[in-house]
């Protein structure tokens, strides 16, 4: 430690300091300019929250920050599928949300098979609904992947916070106009391919979308 930082003990936020839980309240997309403990802010969508609130939302949010994108499964059917996923995610250190229904138990063997030895490796955050990981996660944006989408999957400047939303195999999210059309995403991308063939394998697609934004995002904490 420096003789400043001994001297100077503003020199190293301490996460515990009321000063520097305000911080990442704005850093999480809180704003007002003068606040108190009772004091009203508001959050990413507009909504009145107090302030004490704001900080909890924001430490809650900086505990899943992450050096990739998060990857959403909607409502996954087949088990192997979502083992790999946690494979892939366990490597990349990406956190995986999976949303109910779900096709399979999570004690299914095709499950802990495709993962291998990663699955406490991994991170996975189970949603009941939709909504569960949208409240959850209030100022991520959302990119679902359908083979729909005029935009590819290149075009898009990716960041830590946003969530890759991939549907149900087979076929594209359910519910289109609540989801896919729905306020919460701002991205509909697809992946290229041969304009006879139907899709590719969903943890497939989902490596390529990861690989894709950890590599805008420098690889960060890759080897």
């Amino acid at each position: 430690m420096t003789n400043e930082a001994k001297h100077n003990p503003q020199s190293t936020p301490n996460p515990a300091n009321p000063e520097t839980k305000v911080e990442k309240m704005f850093e999480y997309g809180y704003r007002k300019s003068n606040y108190g403990p009772d004091e009203l802010v508001t959050d990413a969508h507009g909504n009145p929250i107090s302030v004490v609130d704001a900080m909890l939302s924001a430490e809650k949010a900086a505990a899943t920050e992450t050096v990739t994108p998060h990857l959403c499964y909607y409502s996954p059917r087949i088990p192997g599928n979502t083992g790999s996923a946690i494979r892939l995610c366990a490597v990349t250190g990406t956190i995986l949300h999976l949303v109910e229904p779900l096709g399979f138990n999570l004690r299914d063997t095709k499950l802990r098979r495709a993962g291998l030895d990663y699955h406490d490796m991994a991170h996975v955050v189970l949603h009941p609904n939709f909504d569960n990981l949208v409240e959850s996660m209030p100022n991520s944006r959302i990119i679902a992947f359908t083979a729909h989408a005029t935009k590819l999957y290149t075009e898009v400047e990716y960041k830590p916070t946003d969530i890759l939303l991939f549907g149900p195999e087979p076929g594209d999210i359910p519910d289109p106009m609540d989801i896919m059309e729905g306020p919460h995403v701002a991205e509909q991308v697809r992946l290229p391919m041969r304009p006879s063939l139907r899709s590719l394998n969903l943890t497939n697609c989902a490596s390529i979308a990861i690989y894709e934004a950890w590599r805008q995002l420098g690889f960060k904490g890759g080897a």
